[in-house]
């Protein structure tokens, strides 16, 4: 019955105890003990696991009997980090619940409070819990009072627990029982589901993670997806109980998985759409997702060209699994055929390469992130552009607007003049700054390009990883950004240019002559490397050629002779410079990159 059905996520700040918490529900629930991590369901990714982060929202189907009546659990994990906030979104979006987790130690931090805010925005009911009580270095008190005065959650509504010792799990699924609602919706009615995820089987084609809104779904029903006319049969449907069970039908209120044997990846179901039968359609949309924007750019080529037929394939079953990615074909004169590829930030970015190299045996050369610009020109017309290469022509742009982030920082207050120093460092604009007994909330306003490789790295050595951050696009504000270019004897590289702010031009000037210099092979010619800021020479730097002694031949005689082989020389030298190719190796490439 759907009023004994409870669907909830686990929310917290990464590395506050989810998954084991996680672990021991499931262990209550289906009385076996996991035992290793490779066990865990719902970090079942090899790079979960090595990582210690929740990447991917996972499902988990339970049942729990409490008082003589079978209750089902609907568990929806969720990431931790930063990056993967989109994916929380996605899994409270289906919940009518929510558990957030803190960490007896390090109390709440950046992502608690963001993810405390999503929930909210849901109208869902929040069951907050202190974790790893058994630590030694806890302030209960302490991280009460925060919680009271930062969320503005009683204290007699906390429940205290430790997920590795297995204290207080009865309690809080007890608490799951009584606190979170039971879901609405009608089992009678047209069918409304919505899609929250998918993924890429090899012998199934696409399933299906779905929530029931209203109505049932059933093995051989004809569906379709709302305002599109494709219709489809449904052939298989399971849930994880942990492991996968097939079942023939899902009422309203459950969670599971459908297959329609759709192989062909171009025809899959967009993520947020809603599902509903060809006979006795409905025709209203549950919820609109909010179209993930991309934060950073980067391309992606393999290794070996012979690949790129294998990388395009994989990177379109990747995007089943994560909508956020985006990709689109481009071409490089030294990397050959690869993607533009849109991520949420550097850790997304870099767990997309690793999935690709681990998942479908590819390896990725991967270029320097960068962000998305917006051009205004000379006609008053607005461009976005990611690439430099689809730059306009310099004498039509007018003004060159970079994105703004707005930063929520976290700090123990013996940290703030650091990480205070760091934000103007990186360009930042204080905004707010609030005290707390012990902690710190500041909000700064931060370029997204400087923050985007390094910057929670920072944060996080400063303060010995007790501070934190999160960030969302704010808007665009004009700026002082300049365009570079590098030149070999007047030729401009392609590939090699970037837009700067000016604070950066200088020290990257500086450290992309060197690399140049110290990779690029001697000629007969000398050769003269010039960095460009906005069509002007900020940057020269000459090799001398190789020395040939065209007059080792020469033993006394006429001084007239030698003068008439070295003036030929000169001007073999000359034609060769004209006619000379300087060969631009991958390794000075694949350095560059390396420069922040």
């Amino acid at each position: 019955m759907k009023k004994y059905i409870r669907n909830f996520s686990i929310i917290a700040h990464i590395d506050h105890g989810k998954s084991t918490l996680s672990d021991r529900i499931i262990e209550i629930c289906t009385g076996k003990k996991i035992e290793k991590k490779n066990e865990r369901i719902l970090d079942s990714m090899e790079l979960e696991q090595e990582k210690g982060i929740t990447i991917k929202s996972q499902s988990v189907c339970l049942k729990y009997k409490y008082k003589n009546i079978n209750y089902k659990f609907n568990l929806i994990d969720t990431p931790g980090h930063i990056d993967f906030s989109y994916e929380v979104s996605r899994s409270l979006s289906c919940c009518e619940g929510a558990l957030l987790i803190i960490d007896a130690s390090k109390g709440i931090q950046a992502q608690t409070i963001a993810n405390y805010n999503i929930a909210k925005k849901f109208n869902i009911k929040i069951i907050t819990i202190i974790n790893k009580i058994d630590l030694i270095n806890k302030d209960l008190n302490k991280i009460k009072k925060q919680i009271k005065e930062i969320l503005n959650i009683k204290k007699k509504n906390i429940i205290l627990c430790s997920a590795k010792k297995n204290i207080g799990i009865n309690t809080i699924i007890k608490k799951i029982i009584k606190k979170i609602p039971y879901p609405k919706g009608n089992n009678n009615h047209k069918l409304q589901a919505i899609i929250i995820d998918s993924y890429f089987d090899n012998y199934n084609g696409i399933f299906f993670l779905i929530k029931i809104y209203n109505g049932k779904i059933k093995i051989n029903n004809k569906i379709k997806i709302i305002n599109i006319n494709k219709i489809y049969t449904v052939e298989k449907i399971y849930i994880c109980i942990p492991k996968k069970k097939e079942i023939n039908k899902l009422y309203c209120g459950e969670v599971g998985w459908i297959s329609c044997n759709i192989k062909k990846i171009k025809n899959f179901f967009p993520i947020g759409k809603t599902i509903t039968t060809y006979k006795n359609q409905s025709y209203t949309e549950i919820i609109k997702f909010k179209k993930i924007k991309p934060q950073i750019y980067a391309g992606l080529y393999p290794s070996k060209n012979k690949d790129f037929i294998n990388l395009k394939k994989s990177i379109k079953k990747l995007n089943l699994n994560d909508s956020s990615l985006t990709f689109t074909q481009e071409n490089s004169h030294i990397l050959g055929s690869g993607f533009r590829c849109g991520f949420l930030g550097s850790l997304h970015m870099e767990i997309i390469k690793e999935r690709l190299e681990r998942e479908y045996n590819i390896n990725i050369i991967i270029t320097s992130p960068t962000v998305i610009y917006k051009i205004i020109t000379k006609r008053k017309k607005n461009i976005y552009i990611e690439n430099i290469n689809k730059l306009p022509n310099k004498y039509e742009i007018k003004e060159i607007l970079e994105p703004i982030s707005i930063c929520n920082i976290f700090t123990p207050h013996k940290y703030l003049g650091k990480i205070i120093k760091l934000c103007i460092y990186k360009r930042g604009i204080q905004k707010k700054i609030i005290y707390f007994p012990k902690y710190v909330f500041i909000k700064y306003e931060i370029p997204i390009s400087e923050i985007i490789i390094d910057f929670n790295d920072n944060i996080k050595s400063i303060s010995h990883g007790y501070a934190s951050f999160e960030y969302n696009f704010l808007n665009y504000k004009k700026s002082d950004i300049k365009i570079i270019d590098i030149y070999i004897n007047k030729n401009k590289l392609e590939g090699f240019s970037r837009l700067l702010h000016k604070n950066n031009v200088k020290k990257y000037s500086n450290n992309i002559i060197n690399i140049i210099k110290n990779n690029l092979q001697k000629q007969q010619f000398e050769i003269k490397i010039q960095v460009s800021c906005n069509n002007k020479i900020i940057n020269t730097l000459i090799l001398k050629s190789l020395r040939k002694n065209v007059i080792s031949k020469c033993y006394g005689g006429d001084i007239s002779r030698k003068k008439k082989l070295l003036k030929k020389q000169k001007k073999g030298k000359k034609r060769m410079k004209k006619l000379g190719n300087i060969w631009i190796s991958e390794k000075i490439f694949f350095e560059t990159l390396k420069i922040k």
